[in-house]
């Protein structure tokens, strides 16, 4: 049974990625900051836990997290601090699950095989000198999936505990900025 999840994992876990890809193109008033608060003001005592869950969980389904930092910040116009350390764990775990999306997928092997001479340039970049630099800047900048970074990270073999210094030093004034910033759209729509 075990092993049989196992093999079907990718399949799996990449119909519902789709799945939830389809659903931001099609119905993208589901995934807005807007929607995201009313879910939570709807939940009650149980939008604190729920906003946990769903942070974390967002990782998995490769959903960007500056949607649900603003919502959080927003609805929790009070708990800064909680809502920056919920964020910060969901970006920790998020960089976790796509560093090790491509060895546990098999998808390093494939694209090594397939794509060498990509992934070769993006090994020499990544494990260059100047990689601290590039981690840092790539987290730091919006415009830019973080994700990719960590799958990259994961392709090159990069170490884990190296990535993450340079990735939360980019992302925490990232962070930090979402959840001031959904505080002061949180205090603009109750005046």
């Amino acid at each position: 049974m075990l092993s049989s999840l196992l093999q079907n994992f990718n399949k799996i876990w990449l119909s519902i990625v789709a799945l939830n890809l389809i659903l931001l193109v099609l119905l993208p008033d589901w995934f807005s900051k807007e929607s995201i608060v009313s879910l939570l003001d709807g939940l009650g005592a149980f939008a604190l836990v729920t906003y946990i869950v769903v942070s974390l969980a967002r990782a998995l389904l490769l959903l960007p997290i500056t949607p649900f930092i603003i919502a959080g910040a927003i609805s929790f116009p009070g708990m800064p601090g909680i809502i920056w350390i919920i964020s910060t764990i969901s970006v920790v775990v998020g960089a976790g699950v796509v560093y090790s999306f491509p060895s546990f997928g098999g998808y390093d092997k494939y694209l090594e095989k397939n794509h060498p001479k990509a992934v070769d340039y993006l090994k020499q970049k990544i494990l260059g000198k100047h990689a601290f630099w590039v981690i840092v800047g790539w987290s730091f900048f919006p415009a830019v999936p973080t994700d990719a970074i960590c799958y990259v990270s994961g392709i090159a073999s990069y170490p884990f505990k190296r990535l993450m210094i340079p990735l939360l030093i980019g992302e925490l004034p990232i962070v930090t900025a979402y959840v001031f910033l959904g505080i002061e759209i949180s205090d603009w729509l109750r005046l």
